[in-house]
């Protein structure tokens, strides 16, 4: 009968550490499960702030959609008036590949440097956008390259069409 309760007892402890293992088991199992529903809880608290956020973004999309075309209007309606002289200097500023000073504008005009010196200053006055680049002290000027598109497709400055043509290929007319 000693061996039958020894029997007894070493399977009971066997049974009571395996109990032990698999409680132990069921804990982490329920921590992961709380852990899991928490970051779930979370991730719905974080899908109805997407949501929200979405719908501020349509309402401020709307918003904007009814602004935009009344500044693209006014964009498309403003025109710069310049005088004849100013026209001549920006043609010549228009029509050069690449940056030109004052001296050139002057040659090409066959005019003063002070007298292009003030028309440049008068486009710049008003709102024509010369880019003046300094290089060796030397002033040198150019359009903006957006303007320019603006210019040929728009004609902005409502210069005659047949100057405006000159910023398309020459060789289609």
């Amino acid at each position: 009968m000693d061996t039958l309760e020894l029997e007894n007892g070493s399977l009971v402890a066997v049974f009571n550490e395996l109990r032990q293992e698999l409680d132990e088991h069921l804990d982490v199992i329920n921590e992961n499960t709380d852990e899991i529903e928490g970051n779930f809880s979370y991730l719905i608290n974080l899908e109805k702030r997407m949501k929200f956020l979405e719908q501020r973004l349509e309402r401020f999309e709307k918003t904007l959609s009814k602004v935009a075309p009344l500044e693209e209007q006014k964009r498309e309606k403003k025109q710069i008036h310049i005088t004849d002289n100013e026209q001549d200097v920006f043609l010549v500023i228009y029509n050069s590949p690449k940056a030109v000073d004052y001296a050139h504008v002057a040659r090409t005009l066959r005019k003063s440097e002070t007298y292009v010196r003030y028309q440049i200053n008068g486009l710049i006055s008003k709102g024509v956008p010369v880019m003046r680049h300094i290089i060796n002290r030397r002033n040198y000027f150019s359009l903006d390259i957006e303007f320019k598109e603006m210019q040929c497709k728009e004609n902005i400055l409502n210069l005659s069409r047949t100057l405006t043509l000159d910023c398309f290929d020459q060789s289609i007319i």
